[in-house]
Parts: structure tokens; sequence; C-alpha cells
């Protein structure tokens, strides 16, 4: 289609809609609010109308392959230390399909997930709405790490929940459910520690720790390469257990494609990964087997 033939078919869809959907008066063009909410609607419903195309001629294949294009919304952290082992696993097993991963905040995992513009989604603590169905995928293990210039990484392999008295923490932004869940657990424990700076992402955390800031409760898989490489030491601390649930999101009026499907299966038979302790396995693991883990400079939780 030329620019021109594009242009007249936007201004016969605005003169029929009655509003504008895009501003001509910026540079380059944006869309108006109105284009904005046409165009994220549109998106659910082109998923809706490939996801029956695909099922109508399913029925009629002699053995069909899995193919199309899945789009998947998550959250930074799981998107950078899951979604690239995943999606080779995918692309490997289905040559004929594809898969694009867009990585956001979690209220725009959520946004995206309802308004139909992805497949589904992944994030963590997820929670099932009116509008949307989660379903728990595993218990990501989390650690107690610090500089090995820290004090705390001289007391030797283990640690009692008493020597974290009054330790400097670095801490997720209080409105962060992460954050909350780790108070939660410093409580029960009888910890009070003391806040030296809270950061609203993993990746500042992890660094604030590096150099010493004070120390860190993460996930573990978002710190493989620096345990590895020794600028940052894991401590083991009495009795401090720490899991962060993560899980898939969906609407729950919106059937998926069969690459969808396809895809989420590979996801959902690799709920242990490298890494995990057996205390921390999930009880209905099944036979998924471990996953090499990804790269994970995690941007944001």
């Amino acid at each position: 289609m030329t620019q021109s033939a594009a242009s007249q078919s936007v201004q016969h869809l605005e003169e029929f809609l009655g509003v504008k959907l895009i501003d001509r008066t910026k540079r380059p063009f944006i869309l108006t609010p109105e284009g904005q909410k046409f165009y994220d609607g549109l998106g659910g419903i082109l998923r809706q109308f490939d996801a029956l195309v695909d099922e109508v001629r399913i029925e009629n294949a002699p053995s069909p392959g899995v193919s199309g294009h899945v789009v998947i919304a998550s959250i930074y952290s799981m998107g950078l230390s899951y979604l690239p082992t995943l999606e080779e696993e995918f692309v490997r097993q289905h040559s004929g399909a594809s898969l694009n991963y867009q990585l956001a905040h979690p209220h725009e995992v959520y946004r995206m997930v309802e308004q139909g513009t992805v497949d589904f989604g992944m994030v963590s603590y997820p929670e099932t709405t009116h509008t949307i169905q989660a379903t728990k995928w595993r218990d990501e293990p989390m650690v107690l790490v610090a500089s090995p210039r820290h004090r705390l990484s001289t007391l030797g392999d283990r640690i009692k929940p008493s020597d974290l008295s009054q330790v400097g923490l670095v801490a997720f932004a209080s409105n962060l459910r992460i954050r909350q869940e780790i108070d939660k657990e410093l409580r029960s424990l009888g910890i009070t520690m003391r806040i030296v700076v809270e950061l609203d992402n993993i990746d500042s955390v992890k660094h604030a720790a590096i150099v010493n800031s004070g120390v860190a409760i993460l996930p573990k898989l978002t710190v493989q390469n620096e345990l590895a490489a020794g600028s940052l030491k894991m401590i083991h601390c009495e009795q401090l257990e720490l899991t962060r649930p993560l899980g898939i999101i969906q609407r729950r009026d919106v059937s998926m494609t069969r690459a969808a499907r396809a895809f989420m299966e590979i996801v959902m038979r690799h709920r242990v990964w490298e890494g995990d302790t057996t205390r921390f396995f999930n009880r209905d693991a099944g036979q998924g087997g471990g996953v090499a883990h990804a790269e994970t400079n995690t941007l944001a939780t």
C-alpha cells in the first residue's frame, strides 16, 4: 500500500468513527488518546481472529505443525532471566513459529494482557482478577548477598538471624510487593535491619550491594553471574528462606493460538531451574528438567 492510500484509509476511518486517530500537528505523527485506545483494542481483536483461523485450519490439516507468532509481555527480571532460554527451546521444537517478548513494569504487563495485545504475561506475585486468570509457575529462590568486603562476609558460611540486627540493607522501594514480602519475613524472625537506601529495580539494588552500600536480598538467578565472578558473596542465614512466586497471567475470555499454547507448555515444563535447591522445588514440578540459566542483567522487578 502506498503512503497516499494509507493516509486516505486512515482519514476514512476517522470520518467513520467521528474522532481524530492521529495528531498531525506533531512531527513525527503520534496517536491521539482515541487513536491509542482504538489501536490497543484492535490488537486484541486481531489476536482473537488469528486464534480462530488457527483452530479452523487445524481441524482440516492432516498433521498440522505449530506455526504462527507468539507475543509475550514480561516483567524485566523474568524476561531477561528466563525468556531467552525458553525462546531457544520453543524455536528448536517448533521451527515454523516465532516469539517476541516485551519487557515492562508489572502494571503495564497486566494492562497489555487485559487489552489483548499479547498472548499472555509473566509476572511475580501473580494475582487473579475478574478479567485475569493467574497460574502459578514456580517459586524462585531468593538469597542474602553482600560484597566480599562486607563485615558479614567474614563471619563464616552461616550466620544467625541476630547477626543481621541493625545491619544496613539495600532495600526495594516500599511500594513494591517484593519489599513487603521481605519485610514480613524479617519481622517473623525478629530481625530489625537498617535501611540504607530504597531502590525500585533489581539491577540498582544489586549494584549498590556490589559497591558495599549494604547487604541485599535478591532472586538467586539474577545474581548468578556476580556470585560466579566473586563480586558478590552469598550469605546463609539460619531460618531465612525466601522465595518469589512467579506466574503466568492471561485474559479469561480470550482463546490462545496453538503456538501460544505450545510456548506455555514449554514454560510450564520448566518449573525447576539450574541453581535451585531441593527445599525450593515446587511439589508439583513434575518431570520438568533443569534448564540452563540465561544472562541476567536484570533491569527491574
